[in-house]
């Protein structure tokens, strides 16, 4: 091994030499690079080889290139390339070839390898390498894509390109990626025939190649990308009627309804479709016809995700084919359609009651019907309740009515966002007073998640005895949050002349309910009595302290105690 890493070494002296000479590296350089390559070679060369190994060294070699081209443009040095940057480069080649071979299985290598031949100009070299990958790799219809791709892209060689396709569908025969690929080759070899006979056997080639795929590729995905492509190139309407029509036949699939609509927006038109698409709104042409369209197949189909579809569509209509002020008459005609068809997820029934409030258009006895529909099909959609809530707002009754009504159906997380809600549009201090009553008959997650926020609410609809009383209570029905005590001691401390006596009882209810494993309790409490209380109480809760957390903090405790006076 020693021998043929000497061999490699010596190999690399010339140019070594050519860069001293030209001054692109002094000595102490020069012999770095030597040193450098001599450690990566054993490495390479070594029995028991790791893909590292080769990544770094050829990371080292392309940085060394991208570093001599920059000295060079520093310098205005153009002599010796070929001594250097094409030495370096052969010898690069030679470490990749060594790489692929190594790990054939890696399908990364390849590419990179790939990569490495285009940036020094060894484009020649690529297309064997590419022959090489798919004899490893020839299972993976990607691959004989890619190959495609490299030959029709960067070589402007469409005929390997075909090739390439011809050999992957003949040993992947159910491919939709490589049938689609091939018929685009054999769109863009019509489109630059030089004649109408050229053209015309080019074309025939593309509908063999289609038809072909239809026999094994029955997913009518299939045709749509096909359709797209023939309309891309617009070179012929024969060829792309002939797909239509196949496309046409396969309308007992709801795709194919939602395809049709879609192209019929970007200007493609079915001449099939007229028979039903009498009804003529004022709108433009296209945006009847999608209409039209969507609403035969939501006869035939009634489902939720093809009417989304259907107002999602709309929503997303170019500004160059209809007004801002049509497009919204659209979206709320297709809207109206799903909602008195029943076809509506609760996503959409949000959205549109959110969009008719925007609109101010709506009453509210209309709106309420609307809601109750949404909310006997969607019972769990938890944004239709609060819209309810929200439009009962000055209800008290009905709004406890529908909280405890909306409870029986939503989980745990959305009853208690729904809490959340209330509390947060109530203004009036009775209707507060009346949903905090019933708020004392939740379950307890939900009586644990609100109380920091009740107090808060409390202390804002009635005063700060009011608060005392409600945190009172709160204590004496553990457990209670960290956040509980916190809010109650922030109310205190906010007072003009807080007193110290309450603030010290909230301290003393905070460390009997979480002082055992919190140590910021007790460096809260000690900094209170430090700034606010007493200094001479600080002692006393630090000894308190000591004794009552579970021993495993003590140690913390102490050390943060220190930090705080350091400071």
């Amino acid at each position: 091994m020693a021998e043929q890493v000497n061999q490699r070494i010596e190999g690399m002296i010339n140019e070594l030499e050519q860069m001293k000479r030209t001054n692109l590296y002094d000595d102490v350089e020069i012999k770095e690079i030597s040193r450098k390559r001599k450690e990566f070679e054993y490495r390479i060369q070594r029995r028991l080889k790791e893909k590292d190994d080769f990544v770094q060294y050829i990371a080292f070699e392309l940085t060394l290139l991208e570093d001599i081209s920059l000295r060079r443009r520093q310098a205005k040095l153009t002599e010796k390339r070929k001594d250097i940057e094409y030495s370096i480069a052969k010898r690069l080649n030679k470490v990749f070839k060594q790489f692929v071979y190594r790990y054939q299985n890696d399908v990364a290598i390849y590419f990179e390898y790939i990569k490495f031949c285009q940036s020094v100009g060894f484009d020649f070299a690529v297309s064997a390498i590419l022959g090489q990958m798919l004899q490893i790799h020839g299972d993976k219809p990607k691959m004989w894509q890619m190959a495609s791709k490299w030959e029709s892209k960067e070589q402007n060689n469409l005929e390997n390109a075909r090739n390439f396709l011809l050999k992957g569908i003949h040993r992947h025969p159910d491919s939709e990626i490589l049938y689609w690929d091939l018929f685009e080759i054999e769109l863009m070899i019509a489109f630059k025939a030089e004649n109408e006979e050229e053209k015309e056997k080019y074309l025939k080639r593309a509908e063999v190649v289609w038809r072909s795929g239809m026999k094994n590729i029955p997913d009518v995905n299939y045709l749509f990308k096909l359709c797209d492509l023939s309309m891309k190139y617009g070179i012929d309407d024969a060829t792309t009627n002939s797909i239509k029509e196949e496309i046409w036949n396969k309308r007992t699939e709801k795709n194919v309804w939602a395809y049709i609509a879609n192209k019929e927006l970007e200007g493609f038109h079915w001449a099939e479709i007229e028979e039903f698409a009498t009804e003529q709104f004022n709108y433009p042409q296209e945006v009847n016809n999608y209409i039209a369209v969507y609403e035969k197949a939501l006869k035939l189909f009634p489902d939720e995700t093809l009417c989304t579809k259907y107002i999602h569509g709309l929503l997303g209509i170019k500004d160059s084919l209809c007004s801002e002020l049509q497009k919204i008459s659209t979206v709320k005609h297709a809207w109206n359609y799903g909602h008195e068809n029943g076809l509506l997820t609760s996503e959409m029934y949000a959205f549109g009651i959110s969009m008719l409030k925007l609109e101010d258009e709506i009453a509210k006895d209309e709106l309420t019907e609307i809601l109750d529909q949404a909310i006997t099909k969607n019972p769990q959609y938890r944004q239709l309740w609060e819209e309810k809530i929200l439009l009962n707002k000055s209800d008290e009754k009905k709004m406890l009515s529908l909280l405890q009504e909306a409870g029986k159906s939503l989980n745990s997380e959305d009853s208690l966002a729904l809490w959340n809600f209330m509390f947060d549009i109530i203004d009036s201090n009775v209707v507060f007073k009346a949903c905090f009553e019933k708020f004392r008959t939740c379950d307890n997650a939900i009586l644990l998640s609100l109380k920091p926020k009740l107090l808060r609410k409390m202390y804002e609809h009635h005063g700060l005895k009011a608060t005392r009383q409600i945190y009172e209570e709160f204590i004496r029905t553990p457990p209670t949050q960290v956040e509980l005590h916190k809010v109650m001691i922030e109310i205190e401390m906010s007072q003009d002349k807080p007193t110290l006596k309450n603030v010290r009882k909230c301290y003393e209810a905070f460390v009997q309910h979480h002082g055992t494993n919190n140590i910021k309790v007790w460096m809260d409490y000690m900094d209170f009595e430090q700034t606010n209380g007493s200094a001479a109480n600080v002692p006393a809760v630090h000894r308190r302290a000591i004794g009552v957390l579970e021993k495993k903090f003590v140690d913390d405790f102490i050390k943060a105690q220190m930090l705080s006076k350091l400071k």
